[in-house]
């Protein structure tokens, strides 16, 4: 007959590898914890930068569409400009773009016909780190020229230049600062446009008139 001794250590070292044999120890749950852990910091830290990135390319995107858009707004009316001087009076003929540097940025006015063939007035006007649109209707026998054009409320067109300036091409193929200057009263062959952007740098287009 077995003593007591043995029959208890008999059954401990059957609990034991039962134990052994279906279940984990705390120092193996202590590890998986661990690397459950580690996993989860680099998963997140992988999405993260992940939705950085998708965050920086979606400004990106949006920068170029912006900037895109701007210059394709400026080349439709460049090109719809009326070709030839206007009269404000019997007496005044009135040139039908002008344009040139203003307290380090600079203005283009011109004068184009909308989608109801009615004249209207469009300036852009690039200062204080900005470019924005400025359009009015007018009458051609009254209110171009004068004090009482009303203009409408500015359109901003982007807000981060930190310089601009433009140019005009006169039939000598020589670039000016100002239009029309001592030119005849017509259009320049063709307006540059420089600007600076903060973060982007230098972006110059050169817009051709018929």
């Amino acid at each position: 007959m077995p003593s007591p001794a043995k029959s208890f250590m008999s059954r401990v070292s059957r609990t034991d590898a039962a134990f052994s044999e279906g279940g984990f120890t705390l120092l193996e749950i202590l590890v998986a914890l661990a690397i459950f852990a580690l996993a989860s910091v680099i998963a997140y830290g992988g999405l993260d930068s992940v939705a950085s990135t998708k965050s920086a390319l979606d400004k990106e995107i949006r920068f170029w569409r912006e900037l895109g858009l701007v210059f394709d707004r400026m080349e439709a009316d460049f090109l719809q400009s009326v070709p030839h001087p206007l009269r404000d009076s019997p007496e005044v003929l009135l040139p039908p773009l002008r344009g040139g540097g203003k307290n380090s940025g600079f203005f283009i006015e011109l004068i184009r016909h909308d989608e109801n063939r009615a004249p209207v007035r469009a300036r852009y006007l690039c200062e204080q780190g900005r470019l924005t649109l400025r359009v009015s209707t007018v009458n051609l026998f009254g209110e171009v020229g004068g004090n009482d054009t009303v203009w409408a409320s500015d359109t901003p067109l982007l807000q981060t230049v930190e310089r601009c300036e433009t140019a005009f091409l006169d039939a000598a193929n020589v670039w000016l600062a100002e239009w029309p200057g001592g030119q005849t009263l017509a259009r320049p062959r063709a307006i540059r446009i420089s600007l600076v952007l903060a973060e982007h740098g230098v972006f110059e287009r050169i817009f051709h008139l018929p």
